[in-house]
């Protein structure tokens, strides 16, 4: 398996991650999604879309956010979304993916990075909870944050 974080040279692989991940997307929605739309998010340095693939074909794929913050000169991490192909669930793809991110934020000085899920999202839950995330919870979202070392 390989990761990748995809840039505009890579939107056609970027356009096949998505349309055969994303499969809760409703055809017509998908179909409304423009090629300059997609290539405007891959050419945004802040922008993270990271796919992990096996023999060249899209298994799974991270989006993450950069974002500047005005009580310190360092940035954090919005872990917006991770979708991972069911017949490769529970085979490491989505650590796989959430340690590259990781080393992003350290290799970026990131002060931390988060991401929100349900409770009732247990098999989330799980993989955030295994990769280091430090759960809070309050109501029926949780978030996760993640602090340097992100080892």
């Amino acid at each position: 398996m390989q990761i990748k974080r995809l840039g505009i040279e890579d939107r056609i692989l970027a356009w096949r991650t998505i349309t055969k991940l994303k499969t809760e997307m409703l055809a017509g929605i998908r179909a409304e999604l423009k090629a300059e739309y997609l290539e405007g998010f891959l050419r945004r340095d802040e922008n993270y879309f990271l796919t992990a693939l096996v023999d060249e074909e899209p298994i799974g794929f991270a989006l993450a956010y950069q974002l500047m913050r005005v009580d310190r000169n360092q940035d954090m991490m919005f872990f917006y979304e991770i979708v991972v192909d069911r017949k490769y669930r529970n085979k490491g793809v989505g650590k796989a993916l959430i340690r590259y991110l990781k080393r992003i934020c350290r290799a970026n000085r990131i002060a931390k990075m988060w991401v929100l899920t349900n409770k009732s999202n247990a098999a989330a839950v799980a993989l955030y909870a295994s990769t280091g995330g430090i759960e809070n919870t309050d109501g029926d979202e949780v978030s996760f944050t993640y602090f340097p070392p992100f080892d």
